[in-house]
């Protein structure tokens, strides 16, 4: 018997996720959404061998599976083909958006998924190709991409500081991973023509960020710390896109602009904690972090100590 869903009945961005955990009956390991809780744009799963076909008719939003452990055998009918494979490992499988698909697995397994919506996909196109349509992202299943492995890298090797934030990711962090994720899916495994491609290509030949402008965003950035900062907040202050913003600020800097804030928090923080008595959840606080336990566990992954051992040695009171 086929467990069947829709997967309409609940607000776009999120239905498709928990239509899977309703019919696979696994709980996501880990959520990552957006600060503001408006957008779901990751999932760590474990699920078991399923007992019989799960049938997703309506799938709301593309999903990039990467193979995270395990070997299941598992099959997918979608347009009337049958795919049957043993994804290795570090394999990445890409379900589009409106195909309906018929899963099976044989083995439990755990996977991270990526939502990757069309809305972002038009908009990156819209900025960058001279398309009369937007492009689709490919149909594949357990492909073998040496840098959607690495991307998937940098997610897990987050997870510890993401589970800290409850889920939450920085949006500077969403925004750009996004942002890269998309430039890299539609140049290698899209629908957009070789001329569309060569586009992109010679797009990566980006100018660095002229100094004035670089030093624009770095004291907006000084002066807003504690808040939310997006990728098109920053960009908007160099009148650029964000994707061309990302690449010409990482050329000026050495940093993307999540590491460089990241950097800046960091050295605030520090420097409170050795050179003043406040409380370490203001700090946390002040330095724009979600909670005292986030702020901790993000501190003590880039200096080894916590916040409170740093104090005591640093101390300059």
């Amino acid at each position: 018997m086929a467990l069947t869903s829709k997967a309409s009945d609940a607000p776009r961005q999120s239905s498709l996720p928990i239509a899977i955990a309703r019919l696979t009956a696994s709980d996501p390991l880990l959520r990552i959404g957006a600060e503001s809780g408006e957008r779901l744009f990751a999932a760590f799963w474990r699920f078991p061998p399923t007992v019989g076909p799960i049938v997703v008719e309506h799938p709301t939003t593309g999903t990039l599976c990467y193979q995270r452990a395990g070997t299941p055998r598992i099959s997918r009918v979608a347009d009337g083909k049958r795919v049957r494979k043993r994804p290795r490992i570090g394999s990445v499988t890409f379900a589009p958006m409106g195909v309906p698909a018929t899963w099976e697995s044989d083995r439990p397994c755990e996977q991270v998924h990526v939502y990757v919506d069309s809305h972002v996909v038009e908009q990156f196109a819209a900025e960058h190709l001279e398309a009369s349509a937007t492009p689709q992202i490919d149909d594949f299943f357990a492909a073998t991409d040496p840098w959607l492995d690495g991307y998937f890298q940098m997610l897990i090797g987050e997870y510890d500081l993401l589970r800290e934030g409850g889920g939450r990711s920085d949006t500077l962090l969403l925004d750009q991973t996004e942002c890269l994720l998309v430039r890299h899916l539609v140049r290698w495994h899209s629908t957009a023509s070789r001329g569309e491609r060569g586009e992109l290509d010679s797009q990566r030949r980006v100018t660095a960020l002229h100094p004035v402008l670089t030093r624009r965003v770095q004291e907006y950035v000084e002066e807003n710390l504690a808040d939310e900062l997006s990728l098109r907040a920053l960009a908007d202050l160099a009148h650029m896109s964000a994707d061309h913003f990302l690449r010409a600020f990482r050329a000026a800097t050495g940093n993307t602009p999540y590491r460089y804030v990241l950097g800046q928090r960091l050295r605030k923080a520090s420097q409170l904690l050795s050179e003043s008595d406040e409380a370490i959840a203001r700090i946390a606080g002040r330095c724009g972090f979600r909670s005292v336990s986030h702020f901790s566990a993000t501190f003590h992954a880039h200096t080894g100590l916590t916040p409170s051992r740093f104090r005591r040695q640093h101390s300059t009171n």
